[in-house]
């Protein structure tokens, strides 16, 4: 006799068939977010193509959703259980932000999660969904508050600033422990030069051999430190009847620290192959698509051809061309020409941009007066400081590490120091001079962060990137297995794949002035060597810690003014 959940999954397979060509009146683009991924070409789709967007679409994700989430509202009468199968996801579940598509995503992964980590055990105790429930609109109050702590964030400042600069602390230390432990006379294991420079508490100590009781240690060192940084958080976004409730808080605690930021944060990511990997993929999404050559057919020759009555171009076709002397007239000709269209064209870039800046004056300054207000007070010298209220004035766009980031990440300091050079007497130029063209709230500096608004922090692509994300950790909604490491020559394999997709992503022109005309394979011999930045899980790790606790902080900057002592006697007065 089947079971009220397979006769559950039976009526919602039914009505999504049904509803797939009415579409849904939650989603309110047109373009559904399953089609919309770039990867996937929108011409010669296979079947499986076919089969993963009709799994991924906005139908089958709401059914999905639908399912896991609100069986409680689809087991009741046959009247009431019609009624709910057709209404919107709005009318039975919590808003976790204020996006329909961000909802549809995020409630997708949650789906996964409470499926293959929640009902896998619960279920055996008790057949009550709801503890689910509560589960769900406790995710859905935290979303919601991360919502608002988001907009408060200064996004531009997060990715182009900081998170670079912390690339290029990892990309230094990587290089000091590395140079240090082969010029050192001394024993020295590059882990603990790089660990005595960039420290961390949840990496200590140091673990030499897998197994070892150093590694068993730091591994219990970082899951207290996943437990601290997940109930900080939450002592802040979680409403007091909630965090009284010990079971809800605990199994919370667990989903956001181990599953979120044990397996995934803090797992395969910090695997030199998986970064290279990523690398790769992405560098094949954000590439144009190339056209499809169709080859046609070979004409067949007519009758007159058959019979040599007529002459067949192919035959001069293989005749070697003749070569010609070009006279000096025409090598002035070709020369003027081209310097015509060198100028031209320099004339319409520095009219575009001028044009641009004159545009720039209507657009809003980057930060509000709140931020920015600032008072003059006496320091201890007696000399006039100026003291911000809030915790720093936004950095220029031109002054941020970004720029830095990549110069150090391709030794261009090293390779041409002269170019690195120019480059920042120009960058103080136009940031610290008296012009301050690119100083903060200038035209340029108001056109280059509505340029970055606009088209890389654009909200718009925060569905697809949540899409992304779960056909790749989730394919067909469901924990997958494991990928299994690749052995050495397949790691190698895949580091030389990524570097091919560097170089390939970079114009030939910018190769040859940046390498200083190297050969081939010493281009790829020296790009291969910037990733090996990447190379070592432990180091890594520093780097990844360092990324989710600047977010954090970034987030909920009264996690940084508390100790952890102050943490674990709120929880125990709890």
């Amino acid at each position: 006799m089947p079971s009220k959940q397979e006769s559950l999954d039976g009526v919602m397979d039914q009505e999504t068939a049904r509803a797939a060509p009415r579409g849904h009146a939650r989603t309110k683009s047109n373009i559904s977010i399953g089609s919309n991924n770039p990867s996937r070409p929108k011409h010669n789709r296979s079947k499986s193509t076919k089969k993963l967007d009709s799994v991924y679409s906005d139908e089958a994700t709401i059914a999905f959703i639908k399912r896991t989430l609100c069986a409680p509202q689809l087991a009741g009468p046959e009247g009431s259980r019609a009624r709910n199968i057709h209404k919107p996801l709005s009318e039975l579940l919590p808003p976790l932000t204020s996006s329909n598509q961000v909802d549809l995503q995020i409630y997708a992964l949650i789906s996964i999660i409470i499926k293959d980590f929640v009902h896998a055990w619960y279920s055996r105790i008790t057949p009550d969904q709801d503890f689910t429930d509560q589960v769900v609109h406790i995710i859905a109050h935290c979303t919601r508050a991360l919502e608002q702590r988001i907009r408060a964030v200064d996004l531009e400042a997060l990715i182009l600033d900081e998170l670079p600069e912390l690339i290029n602390l990892h990309v230094t230390a990587y290089r000091t422990a590395y140079n240090g432990s082969y010029t050192s006379s001394l024993v020295a294991d590059p882990r603990e030069i790089y660990h005595a420079i960039n420290p961390h508490p949840a990496l200590t100590p140091v673990p030499f051999e897998s197994g070892s009781l150093a590694s068993l240690d730091q591994a219990e060192n970082e899951a207290v430190w996943r437990q601290l940084l997940i109930q900080g958080v939450l002592s802040h976004v979680l409403p007091p009847e909630d965090l009284n409730n010990p079971p809800l808080r605990v199994l919370v605690t667990e989903i956001f620290s181990e599953l979120i930021i044990g397996r995934g944060v803090c797992g395969n990511i910090c695997e030199g192959w998986f970064i290279c990997d990523v690398i790769t993929k992405l560098l094949a999404i954000l590439r144009p698509p190339e056209p499809d050559v169709q080859q046609q057919p070979p004409t067949s020759p007519n009758r007159l051809e058959q019979f040599g009555l007529l002459a067949d171009d192919s035959d001069d076709a293989e005749e070697a061309p003749t070569v010609t002397s070009r006279s000096p007239v025409d090598f002035i000709s070709k020369a003027f020409w081209q310097i015509m269209q060198y100028a031209f064209l320099a004339f319409m870039t520095i009219r575009a941009f001028f044009t641009a800046l004159s545009d720039a004056a209507s657009l809003p300054p980057r930060a509000n007066s709140r931020e920015d207000s600032t008072h003059d007070e006496l320091d201890d010298s007696g000399s006039l400081c100026q003291q911000s209220t809030h915790d720093s004035i936004k950095r220029p766009i031109l002054g941020m590490s970004l720029w830095s980031c990549c110069s150090h990440l391709i030794s261009l300091d090293l390779q041409m120091p002269w170019l690195t050079t120019i480059g920042a007497y120009i960058q103080w130029l136009m940031i610290c001079s008296s012009w301050k063209v690119g100083y903060t709230n200038s035209r340029l500096d108001r056109l280059l962060s509505h340029h970055i608004q606009t088209k890389i922090l654009d909200p718009s692509r925060l569905p697809s990137i949540l899409l992304l994300i779960r056909t790749n950790m989730f394919p067909n909604n469901s924990l997958g297995p494991g990928r299994v490491p690749p052995t050495p020559s397949e790691a190698l394999a895949i580091k030389t794949k990524c570097a091919t997709a560097i170089i390939a992503a970079i114009p030939p022109v910018v190769v040859k002035q940046v390498f200083a005309g190297a050969g081939e394979e010493e281009v790829h011999r020296r790009v291969e060597d910037m990733l090996d930045a990447f190379g070592d899980a432990y180091l890594n790790k520093h780097l990844i810690v360092g990324i989710v606790d600047l977010v954090i902080v970034k987030l909920f900057p009264e996690v940084a003014e508390q100790s952890i002592s102050s943490i674990l006697k709120k929880e125990d007065g709890q």
